[in-house]
């Protein structure tokens, strides 16, 4: 009996991913685009993001500084309104109900793919996209996710909430190595406006 495509996708995003779970360090150039669809606006950043061992930063620097870091237990997001009014959130990792958490998940949870049915897989310029949505969508705030691998490696993650916002974090300038442990740990600045969700 041949395989559908779906398993065989599957297991090549997971693959990759197993293979980003097992490196010493990662890190690459990100840049993120957030499209409000409601809205009409679309907004870009960029930054540096890094990957050890289940552990993930994601140290966006312009045009506004934001950090998240997931430790392995908790998922740290820092925005700063200004210079004085920092805001911290912090969600207990497993919640990945959150699209907050989902970049975290993703690399850090061997299942995480397990809630996502594939769509479809496009080839274009020797970049492979694969296309999911949720099984169940009261689980998660993710309606559609795309992966898109090159040579082995991510180049793209982009999801859509249930309010339509599309999130895109495009990989560039991908290195391997070692990243100092101290990226992975988080402390709130004094006097930040700690949430938790």
């Amino acid at each position: 009996m041949a395989k559908t495509a779906a398993p065989s996708g599957v297991a090549e995003v997971d693959s990759v991913l197993a293979k980003y779970r097992k490196a010493p360090a990662i890190q690459a150039e990100v840049k993120k685009t957030v499209v409000q669809e409601v809205m009409g606006t679309s907004h870009e950043s960029e930054g540096k993001f890094y990957f050890s061992k289940g552990k993930l930063r994601l140290d966006i620097e312009k045009p506004e500084k934001s950090i998240l870091v997931y430790d392995g237990k908790n998922i740290w997001l820092e925005s700063r309104l200004d210079e004085k009014t920092v805001e911290v959130s912090r969600i207990r990792s497993g919640d990945i109900k959150k699209t907050d958490s989902l970049m975290a998940a993703l690399f850090d949870r061997r299942d995480v793919l397990q809630g996502f049915k594939l769509l479809k897989v496009t080839n274009k310029d020797g970049q492979k996209t694969f296309a999911f949505e949720p099984k169940d969508t009261k689980k998660t705030e993710v309606r559609h996710l795309e992966v898109a691998l090159q040579n082995k490696d991510i180049r793209r993650i982009t999801y859509k909430d249930n309010m339509e916002n599309q999130v895109t974090f495009e990989f560039s300038s991908l290195s391997r190595g070692k990243v100092p442990a101290g990226k992975f740990t988080y402390k709130p600045p004094k006097g930040a406006n700690v949430t938790e969700l």
